[in-house]
């Protein structure tokens, strides 16, 4: 009976360890302009002969290939002109291409800016 009390003192101890451990992690700090665009990449209508409206051309750090977007939703006409740089926050989406488009991954592009 003893030892069952002992095993229980124990157990309520290390949960209330763990509690503190977290409750003293530091906080997650946030950059000044958190709402500042984080991807920049290039509006393309290099593959408007298939059908494929228009792309936008991403060149991430450390990759040798760049990374091709299929916007979800028609850009602004404004920054729909190819060669344009953008910046932009996106989602990639889990749908399939649209017709015409056999390069690229279709994204919701969010927070468009031009660069």
């Amino acid at each position: 009976m003893s030892i069952a009390i002992i095993m229980s003192v124990m157990i309520a101890c290390k949960t209330k360890e763990k509690a503190a451990s977290n409750a003293s992690a530091a906080p997650q700090t946030v950059t000044a302009d958190s709402s500042a665009p984080k991807t920049t990449g290039k509006v393309s209508h290099q593959y408007k002969d298939t059908g494929c409206a228009t792309v936008v051309i991403v060149k991430l750090a450390g990759e040798e290939n760049p990374m091709t977007l299929i916007p979800k939703d028609k850009l602004p006409d404004n920054m729909d002109v190819d060669g344009k740089e953008i910046m932009f926050d996106y989602r990639p989406l889990k749908m399939p291409n649209p017709k015409g488009c056999t390069v690229g991954i279709p994204a919701e592009l969010t927070n468009l800016k031009a660069k």
